[in-house]
């Protein structure tokens, strides 16, 4: 077999779930211990702490606005921000606000109502009263609206249902007292200003018509309006005059630089084709050279009709040359009266000037007189206004908040709460159980499982012996003989057949059993294994090789104990004189017989060997009981005389290192190890998780009971 160090064995632990589940439930009565005391403690909290009512109204906060000043945005409040209902909500539980609750005649507030006790006879006072207050009353915005809900907690009843309702009443007084005082200061302002602006207004008229009598200026603004138009039209007239002497000036210097030439090309300039005179004759010579080319498609050139068309058609020409002539020749007079046209437009336009120039100068203070009027009736309009509006507000209390719930006594206390007391006391004593459990099982260092133990010690569990509480004293009361068709004797049939299948028989013949350390119940394993291979019908001999506390004679013999282990090695009685048969068939023992005063001494010579041999040679199975490892060094002395070596570990008792330093032992001391039978193991382990070891559902009777009617 390989060993394992243990520090690698301890290493490689694991969080093992199942394992904690079936070690607590191993454990419950840990739990239901603290469970139980939790409950207590909870009741006796319940019994110590006082009573606790609680009242709670719900107010709605409205958007309007107060009717007061509004000059500058004095006293005004929008109410749909978040920074005006976090104000409301920290005015509704100020100090101020829970001073004035205190002093309610209503609410019959009183130290105990609040849960305040006399501190060395002296009452609490009013700081004590009102820090206690502050801290029963809570006030908040209830998320996503407009509401606000006050909570109030109490010892009495009354006064727990009352607090909310008083708090919404005192601060509707405050806010009634303060909007009065408001209003009455705006009132007096509003009037003062209403007086002075009054005498202001009647000094701005008076101003007014003194400068209008004093300039004769009563039709100033329609005398103004008057001189602009004027002004406009004239300006307009100068600008056209000027416009057409310029036209008419470069048309007369054209007429002078064509001066001689044909007149036909005086038709080029506007003023001289744009002649009325000349108008008419080129009109007249378009009219005849019409007819003239209509005569020309009846009549031949010759014909009289159309030479007398022809002549008219050349007289008309020499008309227009003379016309064009003319209308040169008065191009000069034109272009002079002009020039007296322009000049007198500009006369009037200077002293239509003059005249606005005049009016404007006069406009200068009239407009500021005027404007100083309306600045102050407008001015005194608003004031007055606002005073009237103040006048009619005044008196009416300001509803900035409005109950949508108020608050009522209730009938039972709201704390605590017994319910979640004691279930929270359950689950606090159980988790408490629980950890201490746990804290049991981390500081277990014992073996509870085969799993764990086949995990630490690197060697397979051959058997797995549940836990019998009563003690058997007599061959009989073995369970292989009392109850062989129990768990307990299948256990051991199970034993047998492991350690069968572990080599040929001939190489398993002799089977030592030991412990780590006392108390282990390696002899009950050995006395019970024999009786197994007896059933099976191998003669078995069992032997008693702990000479420092025997136990088989007791359980197999009455009476003092006879020669045994101790003479056959001292050669004082033969094997065969000192083999005693045992009641159950196929069984024979041989117990330690006289103690010897060493041992260890007697058992290190070479004559056990020597024993266990002609034993072999007698007997099918030989079956060794020894002292434990850890307590004397006489099983390591027998351990290598064996074929087979087996360690008794008794379930969650034996420590871990006891029996890892128990292997070792063993492996120092070359004796052939083949397996552990974990014996007294729990009952309450869970058969899923101890493996098919666990008994289940199979009561005595099942396992190896005979077949009906066998």
């Amino acid at each position: 077999m390989n060993s394992r160090p243990p520090a690698a064995t301890e290493g490689l632990g694991e969080v093992d779930l199942l394992r904690i589940y079936y070690a607590l439930r191993g454990q419950v009565w840990i739990i239901l211990v603290c469970a139980a005391a939790g409950v207590g403690l909870g009741a006796l909290y319940l019994s110590w702490v006082p009573k606790i009512y609680e009242g709670q109204a719900v107010v709605q906060v409205d958007q309007s606005e107060r009717k007061v000043v509004k000059i500058d945005e004095i006293d005004t409040e929008n109410l749909e921000s978040v920074e005006a209902l976090k104000t409301l909500e920290q005015n509704l539980s100020n100090w101020t606000l829970l001073a004035r609750v205190a002093r309610n005649p209503k609410l019959g507030l009183t130290p105990g109502a609040l849960g305040l006790r006399p501190h060395g006879g002296a009452a609490p006072g009013e700081g004590e009263i009102l820090y206690k207050l502050s801290q029963s009353v809570s006030v908040s915005i209830i998320r996503g609206t407009r509401l606000i809900g006050i909570h109030a907690e109490a010892v009495d009843a009354r006064v727990a249902g009352a607090l909310p309702n008083i708090i919404i009443e005192e601060y509707k007084a405050g806010a009634a007292e303060t909007h009065k005082e408001i209003t009455g200061e705006a009132n007096n302002f509003l009037l003062g200003e209403v007086n002075r602006l009054s005498t202001k207004l009647q000094a701005s008229k008076q101003a007014l018509q003194d400068y209008r009598e004093r300039t004769k200026a009563v039709s100033l603004e329609e005398s103004r309006n008057i001189t602009d138009a004027r002004l406009r039209e004239l300006n307009a007239k100068v600008t056209e005059a000027k416009g057409a002497r310029l036209h008419l000036e470069a048309d007369y210097a054209q007429v002078r630089s064509l001066a001689g030439k044909n007149p036909e090309m005086l038709l080029s300039i506007n003023s001289i084709a744009n002649a009325p005179a000349v108008a008419e004759q080129k009109r007249v010579i378009s009219a005849q050279e019409a007819e003239l080319a209509n005569l020309s498609q009846r009549y031949k050139w010759k014909h009289p009709k159309y030479i007398q068309a022809q002549s008219r058609l050349e007289e008309l020409r020499a008309g227009l040359d003379r016309a064009i002539r003319t209308s040169a020749e008065g191009l000069a007079a034109s272009v002079d009266a002009a020039i007296v046209t322009e000049r007198k437009f500009e006369d009037a336009l200077r002293e239509q000037e003059g005249k606005s120039l005049e009016l404007g100068r006069l406009a200068i203070d009239y407009e500021t007189l005027a404007g100083n009027v309306k600045t102050d009736t407008t001015l005194y309009e608003s004031v007055l206004t606002r005073l009237n509006e103040t006048n009619v507000t005044k008196d009416i209390p300001p509803e900035t908040i409005r109950v949508v719930t108020p608050s009522a006594t209730a009938p039972v206390p709201a704390k605590p709460r017994k319910k979640l007391v004691l279930a929270l006391a359950v689950m606090g004593g159980a988790f408490l159980g629980a950890m201490l459990a746990l804290g049991r099982i981390a500081l277990d260092r014992s073996l509870r499982t085969v799993d764990e133990t086949e995990r630490y010690v690197d060697l397979p569990v051959l058997g797995s012996v549940p836990r019998e509480r009563r003690s058997m004293h007599k061959e009989s009361e073995l369970p292989v003989v009392a109850e062989p068709h129990g768990a307990l004797a299948e256990e051991f049939r199970t034993l047998r057949t492991s350690l069968a299948l572990l080599a040929p028989p001939m190489e398993r013949r002799s089977i030592l059993f030991t412990s780590a350390v006392p108390g282990e119940g390696k002899s009950f394993c050995a006395a019970n294994f024999a009786m197994a291979l007896a059933q099976q019908g191998l003669r078995t001999l069992v032997i008693d090789a702990d000479m420092r506390l025997p136990s088989l004679h007791k359980l197999f013999f009455d009476g003092a104990p006879n020669p045994g282990l101790a003479d056959v090695l001292l050669r004082t009685a033969t094997l065969a004189k000192a083999v005693r048969p045992a009641k159950e068939s196929n069984l024979f023992v041989l117990t330690t017989g006289n103690r010897p005063r060493r041992p260890a001494e007697l058992l290190a010579g070479p004559r056990f060997a020597e024993l266990l041999s002609e034993a072999i040679a007698s007997y099918d199975r030989v079956v060794i009981d020894s002292a434990p490892i850890h307590a004397v060094s006489d099983t390591l002395l027998l351990a290598p005389s064996a074929q087979a070596v087996v360690l008794v570990v008794r379930a969650a008792r034996t420590p871990r290192r006891a029996v890892l330093r128990a292997c070792q032992k063993l492996r120092d001391s070359r004796g052939p190890m083949v397996g552990v039978v974990l014996n007294q193991l729990p009952r309450m382990s869970g058969r899923d998780y101890y493996y098919h070891y666990s008994h289940g559902a199979y009561g005595a009777g099942v396992y190896g009971a005979p077949e009906a009617g066998g």
